[in-house]
């Protein structure tokens, strides 16, 4: 109560007494508290008012003291009884007073505070002079007990000094105790840590050591790798050692640009532990896959994987993972999944790449970010901004082996080459094989290539982890670190642990490996049959093929192989099983004429590895033996029997080893015998003369010499040669002959699944839509429109294909499209349609058939998941001749009247020779033209329709010969002179003989014969059939050469074929230092070239000014327009000779056009520039040189004397022989006043040569270089005569060519000749010549005889 009042006397001020002292009429309550304050302060007897109150208060200071000096202890009672009255208003508080005077209130408080303690204090005074007494004794007491405490602490004091001295010394007794154990501890620790370093030291004080090395030579190693991540990506193996170990590595050290001897740069790049990684994440194992993946990782530029087999692209997919957003160009909003890539800085995998990459993404390509402000980053695509994030990461995939990118796109993007090679696949096969035969032998070794990965990442992990404790640790408490040392105990635990693992485990390699190793020639025979499949899409776009699906077939031949215990029988007859599945799959998708090729391929692949029994394999044989090199301008001692082209061949067989005599035996030693050997039918199987009759002991070397003396006969003797020389090469030659379309489409069928279609590759005459029917109603019971769809594409077709695409998917149904050819782009549309089809898993019984002719626009994803087949029609007349009876039931043949079926087995053989005639090539026909069975059955109808009922006698044969001629099988024909030809046939078989017996070998003159057959039944006309004669080229009305013709060109097509895919015949080759590589040939064919006609310019300004407009006739106008046409060509030879030479010394980059003029030059073929410049030619390169410096003689000759033209014109050798021709119309006009238009030139052959003629021709001009083909001419007869044996092409005497008017009359002794530029004919059509006859003309039509002005050799 008293510290209440007290507070409340704090609270006043002298302000507040002096205000409140201050009221004038204050409220009656504050005059109530100022009266108890009077009462309480000055004892007063009455209660005061208002002016005692203020006189009271009349010095605030005085009066506030007064208040706080009073103690309240002594309040007389009377004051308190009055005071107690006031107290007890109802106003008389704090609170209330509040509202009244701050003052008051506060005064109220400790007035009501002041009495409450008095009236306590009253109470409590007589208790607290107790209180005091007790205390005083109590002090006096307590001042005893300090006397007697004092003494004791004295004592405690002297006890605690000892207790102290006690304690010091067990506290340094503790304290060494605890430093001794500390030392043992650190001593301990310490001797774990030398420990623990004690196997690193060794390494680390290497490593450091290689480390400062490493800081000096850091720059040249960096620039090997930089220059190894920029350019070394798009190359083969060899060419990559080739740039960074000779190239580079030699370059920098000439440099004497520090670098670290013998570095490797893949070390650079990758560690052990990545490539470790990288295998696991499924990337093979291969050095060159290990360099992909280095320069994936490493490069600034976009991947570009150039990925056939999706090597590349299924190890970025597992190394990514979810992560990974893949689209495909063909996929709708495309460009919105790239857009959002972009945006979320995702994994952008873009599969399936053509060699065009859309304009729109050239901003990603090139990276043409723009930053906005100080982080912001956009790009513009398609013209519109969006957001870049930093993060994003583009990868990009082509399917394409061999694909040409722009420069653009090449300097964009890093171009990585992750075409498989023959050692990694061979690896592949090896675990396949192995994973077939021996199951847990795979998957432990596979176990034990994860683990030793496994462990070389962990020991890495380990080791980064330590070192980077112990460059945190403080040296000073390095003992103290414990986590750090136990680290390091585990890590040398772990190595140790690790170090016995791989012992053992590679001792367990060891043995596995030895295991695996005798699959090792079944791994690499299958490596060897997918590189030798793969080329095959040079010859032919449609031959396509997947690793994928070859795989497929390598599991099928695993499993028809026979079971063995015998590992080495096991493994040879695995080989054996693969190639012959591979073989047969492949074969049965090749056209005729390229499977010679194909088993050639795998011949020559097997005898180069030295795999084929009996011979050793040369390089120098297989490359004359691809290339038949000529000797060019070399006299042929010989040329009565043997043809200059053949003697140029052997003068280069001489150069060989082991054949350095034969030139000279056949010269000088036994002539006549060769000329015997040479005559013979098959001399393949005829020994040689002399000594080298021991060639037929080595086959190989044999073939060299068939491949100069008979080209006509080559491809039957590699042939033979194939089927002794391969095992088993029987099989191979003849690979399903005996097994008819329909065998081979069911065993086909038996290959397919729901994922593989059957693929057609069309063929003029094939229909294999039917066999597909006959097939499905014996598998299936096929029914068009229920469980079969037939689509043939065309226009507006391609909606109804897709649609019953997706019934057959979902309901198993089979879906035949025709001729998907016809819709290239809606192709690429199949193509994602069966690739959505394969991930949803169609159902078991659906079937893809697909059917097209060969066509550069069918997707390659299509073509390699397919299984192709080839259905061409028969070979040979006889074949030929049964097909197209067979078109003719029997019960409707014998029906017909007999007239009817002479004339209708007259129009089969007619149809078969159409048909067959094509082989011949140029000499059969000048354009190759689709006729097919249709033609033969729609003749007959009208054939049925003219004579059936007809009561008419005579037999309308004109009306027959125009229908058959003209409108159904000319209806084909374009070329004037093959509709003249198919005409002299109808004309020879169409007449009236034809029902009694007529000869069906026109023109033999008793060589060969087979009369008609008498008409009678069906089976009469068969036995007919049976009994025709082996086939010779006299059937078609031609000479017995004219089969040399076109196996020599079947000849040189095979073996052009197959020195492009043998790696322009230096594959094989390998490191032999004497044989020169392609671009040093080109190199060395490009000096000399230029050396020949650098010089060669022909002056025309100059000439035309030398000449006044009269002296200028149309012959001078001729030879200043060839002279022209010369220049063009030398100078466009010129520039891109001189361009190439500047490639090669490296001053150039070599652009595609340059390659492929070195590539033109090894090859010794004309370059596309050449050619459209040049003149009519089918030479080779270096043939072609002489002939050209021939044409530039006979311009040189005519510059230096302009006004006079030759006295004989070599028209062989003008640019434009038809110009020279018109210009002898033009003189005749000029001089006889007559129309050109009505003119006509005529020829008259002399019996001259060119050195016989002294003078011009009076009346034209004298003409040389024309050779006669398909006949001869007779100088003493002075007209056309059958050729002699082997004897191609005739050389004309000098023929003089006059213009003369255009004549309807036909002189039965005149055969009206075509002539042409070259042997291969039209379109180089120049005039018709007319040449003498005894014989009837159209035999000579139908032998296909006409002049050639160039005939490829000199």
């Amino acid at each position: 109560a008293m510290e209440a009042a007290a507070e409340a006397v704090n609270c006043l001020d002298k302000a507040s007494i002096g205000e409140l002292k201050g009221f004038g009429k204050p409220p009656p309550e504050c005059v109530d508290v100022c009266a108890a304050c009077s009462y309480l302060l000055f004892n007063s007897k009455k209660k005061i008012d208002w002016k005692a109150a203020q006189s009271m208060m009349k010095d605030p200071n005085a009066f506030l003291q007064t208040v706080l000096a009073f103690e309240g202890k002594e309040i007389p009672d009377q004051i308190l009884k009055e005071v107690d009255a006031l107290l007890a208003l109802p106003f008389f508080n704090y609170e209330t007073m509040k509202g009244k005077s701050f003052a008051a209130a506060n005064l109220a408080n400790w007035a009501i505070n002041i009495v409450k303690f008095h009236k306590i204090y009253v109470k409590v005074a007589p208790l607290m002079e107790k209180v005091a007494q007790a205390t005083k004794e109590k002090e006096e007491a307590e001042a005893s007990l300090a006397i007697v405490k004092a003494q004791v602490a004295e004592i405690e004091e002297q006890c605690a000094k000892l207790d102290a001295k006690l304690q010091a010394a067990i506290t340094e007794k503790e304290r060494v105790e605890a430093q001794a154990a500390a030392c043992l501890e650190k001593l301990s620790l310490a001797e774990r840590l030398v420990n623990g370093l004690a196997d690193e030291y060794k390494r680390w004080t290497e490593s450091v050591k290689n480390l400062k090395d490493l800081g000096v030579k850091l720059i040249g190693n960096c620039l090997l790798a930089s220059a190894f991540v920029g350019y070394i990506s798009p190359f083969s193996m060899k060419f990559r050692v080739q740039l960074w170990k000779e190239a580079w590595t030699a370059d920098i050290n000439t440099k004497a640009i520090p670098i670290t001897a013998g570095i490797d740069p893949l070390t650079v790049l990758c560690s052990e532990a990545d490539q470790a990684g990288w295998q696991n994440e499924g990337l093979p194992s291969d050095r060159i896959s290990l360099e992909n993946a280095s320069v994936v990782t490493s490069c600034s530029r976009w991947p570009l994987m150039i990925d056939p087999q999706l090597q590349g692209v299924k190890w970025i997919k597992q190394r990514l993972g979810e992560d990974l957003n893949i689209l495909q160009f063909t996929m709708n909003n495309w460009l919105q999944k790239v857009i959002n890539s972009i945006q979320m800085g995702g994994q952008l995998l873009i599969e399936a790449v053509g060699q065009e990459i859309d304009a729109i993404l050239e901003p990603v390509l090139s990276r043409a970010v723009i930053k906005r402000g100080r982080t912001a980053m956009i790009i513009k695509i398609g013209g519109e901004e969006i957001d870049y994030d930093p993060k994003f990461q583009l990868y990009l995939q082509s399917k394409l082996s061999n694909p040409h990118y722009r420069p653009e796109i090449a300097a964009q993007c890093t171009i990585i080459n992750f075409i498989v090679t023959p050692s990694g696949l061979e690896d592949q096969i090896l675990a396949m094989v192995v994973n077939v035969e021996k199951p847990e032998l795979e998957q432990h070794k596979q176990a034990l290539v994860r683990q030793q990965n496994d462990f070389k990442v962990t020991l890495s992990q380990l080791e980064d982890d330590l070192l980077s404790q112990l460059s945190t640790a403080d040296p000073a408490t390095i003992l103290d670190n414990i986590p750090l040392i136990e680290g390091l105990e585990k890590t040398k635990a772990t190595s140790k642990e690790i170090a016995i693992q791989v012992e053992q485990a590679q001792k367990t390699e060891v043995e596995i490996n030895i295991s695996r190793e005798l699959y090792r020639p079944v791994a690499a025979e299958g490596s060897m049959l997918f590189f030798l499949i793969i080329q095959l899409c040079f010859i032919e776009h449609m031959y396509q093929y997947s690793l994928e699906s070859f795989v497929g077939f390598l599991y099928k031949a695993i499993d028809r192989t026979a079971p063995n215990d015998d590992m080495e029988i096991r493994s040879k007859d695995l080989i054996a099983m693969i190639r012959m599945t591979i073989f047969r799959w492949v074969n049965r998708g090749l056209f005729e004429s390229h499977k010679l090729i194909f088993c050639a391929m795998l011949a020559f692949k097997l005898f180069a590895k030295n795999a084929l029994p009996g011979e050793e394999f040369h390089v120098q044989y297989f490359n004359f033996l691809l290339r038949a090199p000529i000797a060019i301008g070399i006299e042929n001692p010989l040329v009565e029997w043997l043809p200059n082209k053949c003697w140029g061949a052997v003068v280069k067989l001489c150069e060989l080893d082991g054949f350095d005599n034969f030139g000279t035996n056949m010269e000088k030693d036994a002539p006549s015998r060769f000329k015997e050997w040479f005559n013979e039918l098959t001399p393949e199987s005829v020994k040689l003369p002399l000594d080298w009759k021991r060639l037929d002991s080595a086959p190989f070397q044999k073939l060299l010499v068939i491949r100069c003396l008979r080209p006509d006969r080559m491809c039957g003797a590699l042939a033979d040669w194939i089927r002794t020389s391969l095992p088993n090469g029987k099989d191979y030659m003849d690979c399903d002959g005996s097994s008819s379309f329909r065998q081979i489409l069911q065993n086909s069928f038996e290959d397919s699944t729901s994922t593989t279609p059957i693929f057609f590759i069309l063929s003029p005459g094939a229909d294999p839509v039917k066999e597909v029917e006959a097939m499905g109603r014996q598998l299936i019971g096929l029914k068009l429109g229920q469980n079969y769809w037939n689509v043939a594409m065309g226009q507006g077709q391609d909606v109804i294909a897709m649609a019953k695409l997706d019934i057959g998917h979902r309901e198993g149904h089979w879906v035949m499209l025709q001729n998907i050819h016809l819709m290239p782009k809606w192709c690429i549309e199949l193509e994602k349609k069966l690739d959505i089809f394969a991930v949803e898993n169609s159902h078991p019984e659906f079937r893809v058939f697909l059917s097209a002719d060969p066509s550069n626009g069918i997707p390659i994803g299509i073509l390699e998941r397919s299984i192709k087949l080839t259905n061409e029609p028969p070979q040979g007349m006889l074949a030929n001749l049964r097909r197209s009876f067979a078109l003719f039931s029997k019960e409707d043949f014998e029906d017909r009247d007999a007239k009817v079926k002479s004339i209708l087995f007259a129009l089969c053989h007619f149809h078969a020779l159409m048909l067959e005639r094509k082989k011949f090539g140029p000499l059969g026909y000048n354009m190759k033209y689709p006729f097919s069975a249709g033609d033969l059955r729609d003749s007959a109808q009208v054939l049925y329709n003219y004579l059936e009922g007809s009561s008419a006698v005579k037999i309308p044969w004109d009306d027959l010969r125009y229908i058959f001629g003209d409108i159904m099988y000319g209806g084909h024909v374009v070329d004037d002179w093959d509709r003249i030809m198919c005409s002299k046939y109808l004309l020879y078989f169409m007449r009236d003989e034809l029902l009694d017996e007529i000869e069906m070998i026109p023109y033999a003159d008793g060589k060969l014969s087979w009369p008609s057959p008498q008409p009678g039944p069906h089976e009469k006309y068969l036995e007919h059939i049976e009994t025709m004669p082996p086939e010779s080229p006299l059937f078609f009305g031609m000479h017995p050469n004219a089969e040399i013709n076109f196996r020599t060109v079947e000849c040189d097509f095979t073996f052009d074929m197959l020195q492009s895919l043998s790696g322009a015949a230096t594959a094989a080759a390998g490191d032999d230092d004497n044989v020169q590589s392609p671009m040093a040939i080109a190199e060395q064919t490009c000096a000399e070239i230029l050396e020949e006609v650098q010089e060669k310019k022909f002056p025309t300004d100059d000439v035309s000014r030398s000449m006044s407009d009269e002296e200028k006739g149309p012959f001078q106008f001729v030879f200043l327009q060839e002279c022209e046409y010369m220049n063009s060509l030398v100078y466009e030879m010129v520039r891109g000779l001189q361009e190439l030479q500047l490639g090669f010394k490296g001053e150039l980059t070599m652009s595609e056009v340059m390659e492929d003029l070195a590539t033109c030059l090894f090859a010794e073929k004309l370059p596309m520039w050449w050619v459209k410049l040049g003149f009519a030619s089918t030479r080779p390169l270096r043939s072609w040189r002489v002939n050209l410096q021939d044409r530039c003689v006979q311009l040189d000759d005519w510059i230096n004397d302009p006004l006079n033209i030759p006295k004989v014109v070599d028209i062989s050798k003008l640019f434009n022989p038809q110009s020279f021709l018109t210009a002898i119309k033009q003189l005749c006009c000029q001089n006889q006043g007559l129309e050109l238009d009505k003119l006509q030139v005529f020829t008259d052959v002399t019996k001259k040569e060119s050195k016989q003629i002294d003078a011009p021709s009076k009346d034209g001009a004298y003409c040389s270089g024309m050779f006669l083909e398909g006949a001869r001419w007779d100088s003493t007869s002075n007209s056309l005569e059958d050729s002699r044996p082997k004897e191609m092409f005739v050389q004309m005497p000098v023929i003089n060519c006059k213009a003369g008017m255009q004549t309807e009359k036909v002189d039965k002794n005149q055969y009206v000749c075509p002539t042409y530029c070259v042997p291969i004919r039209r379109p180089y059509y120049v005039f018709p010549a007319q040449l003498r006859t005894k014989a009837p003309a159209d035999k000579w039509v139908l032998a296909g005889v006409a002049m050639i002005l160039d005939i490829g050799t000199n």
